[in-house]
């Protein structure tokens, strides 16, 4: 379920025609609009509109958008600083635990890790999925089948050293593509890699996809030969085909590769899920497969800031238009 930090609770469809009521936490004036009644046209002609400013987002940015509000007040706010696709590089030997703190694995010095911090230097847990494949199989023998280790220390220092190199698997200290979720016809609620299949791309370069949200351990995967970054399209080109992966036979060399591309697609509104929709995500092509990734608070105030069916403060809707058009 959504974070209560979510600003409308009423039932909103993209384009629709619904009230709004901010609820925010931190903001105490609540606001609300009655939508008109929108045309089958009208709903094409925005859609195209939303299309146009979303098709100029630059997508190695995009894997990088952070999904929710920091918790700063009024003055301060801004996109949340603790993105859990930050990706390190371990200074020391480093001691993980699962949730119930019985088992205990140590990563090697030198591993490179995704996960939050405590703003101070410190992991508070780590992306288990995103680990190199060698790492991964210690983990998941270890602790189980977890997506996310925590730290054995609190005050750790594994968050210290970001993990600079531009890689397939991470641009400008981000990591590209953690557990992107298959979309279907029913948009399902943010964070949904926990119910259906998605793929991630390791810290060792290797593509995987997995058939079942709640399996984390690697099973169907191909290391990425070599990669290519565009404006629009990320290019992988894997040592074999992976099955549930849209990829093309291609001659390089004397070899053959299988390249896969992923490329952004349309924005949509989730449909309704425990009363809670509104957040908007960003469809992710790779062949006939989509994709997503997900915008959350962020474009649903840019979206109805452009198009005017829900109403936003004046703070709020620069925000999250410079934070969108920043991505360009």
């Amino acid at each position: 379920m959504k974070k209560l930090t979510h600003r409308y609770a009423a039932a909103l469809m993209l384009l629709g025609a619904v009230a709004g009521i901010g609820l925010t936490a931190g903001k105490t004036t609540a606001h609300a609009s009655i939508t008109p009644i929108v045309t089958p046209a009208q709903t094409a002609k925005n859609q195209k509109k939303l299309d146009t400013l979303f098709d100029k987002i630059d997508i190695s940015k995009a894997f990088g958008v952070t999904d929710d509000y920091g918790s700063g007040t009024a003055a301060t706010v801004k996109p949340d600083t603790y993105n859990y696709r930050q990706t390190y590089k371990l200074a020391k030997a480093t001691a993980l635990t699962n949730e119930f703190r019985h088992k205990t694995v140590t990563l090697p010095k030198g591993s490179v890790v995704t996960g939050y911090t405590d703003g101070q230097g410190n992991l508070t847990n780590l992306d288990n999925t995103t680990l190199s494949i060698k790492n991964q199989k210690k983990v998941f023998s270890k602790l189980g089948n977890w997506k996310y280790s925590f730290l054995m220390s609190k005050t750790n220092g594994a968050a210290v050293k970001p993990y600079t190199r531009s890689t397939a698997f991470s641009y400008k200290s981000l990591a590209s593509v953690t557990a992107l979720p298959v979309k279907n016809n029913k948009a399902p609620h943010n964070g949904d890699e926990r119910t259906r299949p998605f793929i991630t791309v390791t810290a060792d370069s290797q593509l995987i996809y997995h058939s079942k949200g709640k399996v984390y351990k690697a099973t169907r995967y191909a290391k990425i030969k070599s990669f290519k970054r565009t404006h629009s399209t990320l290019t992988y080109y894997l040592s074999k085909p992976v099955s549930g992966v849209t990829t093309k036979k291609t001659k390089v060399g004397k070899a053959y590769q299988y390249k896969m591309t992923l490329k952004l697609g349309q924005v949509y509104q989730n449909s309704m899920i425990y009363s809670d929709p509104g957040e908007f995500n960003l469809s992710v092509k790779n062949g006939k497969q989509t994709f997503f990734l997900t915008f959350g608070e962020i474009a649903e105030d840019y979206v109805n800031s452009v198009t005017g069916y829900e109403t936003v403060p004046t703070r709020y809707s620069k925000m999250a238009t410079d934070y969108i058009q920043g991505l360009y």
